[in-house]
């Protein structure tokens, strides 16, 4: 085999695969595959909606989107805000945007609200959760409106050791733990 065939061979059909994506044939057939694989996710939420419905049940997400309907309703808030004290939110690194909606009604209806997350555990992503909302919220608190723990009361001074080494290796800004 010639070499410098071989060389200008791979070339072209290197060439050949960069103009692939703008090639009308494959390229309608992906658009054709994408649209099927769509098409078929969204009809199988729509039977999976008909199932919940029909058997009236409604699943996680459901009870948030019907909880903020709910709180729209400003005769709704103002019946719970006066049984409510204060509001205590766990784990805010992993709230989605509707569950800070959520909040957000409570705030403005002046309830006092305890927030408590890690940014550094957020792992529910998958279910819509953003770590910016908290993030946010911690860069525009006060100081007198933040306090963050700088002690860790879990775990041994070995097992601290290795967290705060993979932290500061793993975050920009990590704030290292006393055991």
């Amino acid at each position: 085999v010639n070499k410098h065939f071989a060389a200008d061979s791979i070339h072209d059909v290197w060439d050949a695969a960069a103009k692939l994506s703008n090639h009308p044939g494959p390229l309608k057939q992906a658009q054709q595959h994408a649209k099927i694989l769509l098409e078929a996710a969204f009809q199988a939420l729509n039977i999976y909606q008909e199932g919940k419905e029909s058997a009236g049940l409604v699943d996680f997400s459901d009870m948030v989107h019907l909880a903020e309907q709910i709180l729209a309703d400003g005769q709704c808030l103002a019946e719970l805000t006066s049984e409510i004290d204060c509001l205590v939110i766990d784990e805010f690194q992993d709230t989605n945007p509707l569950q800070y909606a959520l909040l957000q009604h409570f705030q403005k209806a002046g309830v006092p609200t305890f927030i408590v997350g890690d940014l550094k555990q957020s792992i529910m992503s998958f279910q819509g959760a953003d770590s910016r909302i908290f993030s946010t919220l911690l860069k525009n608190a006060g100081d007198d409106e933040r306090f963050e723990l700088m002690q860790n009361w879990r775990s041994t001074q070995g097992v601290m050791q290795f967290i705060n080494a993979m932290g500061e290796t793993l975050y920009n800004d990590y704030q290292a733990l006393e055991p």
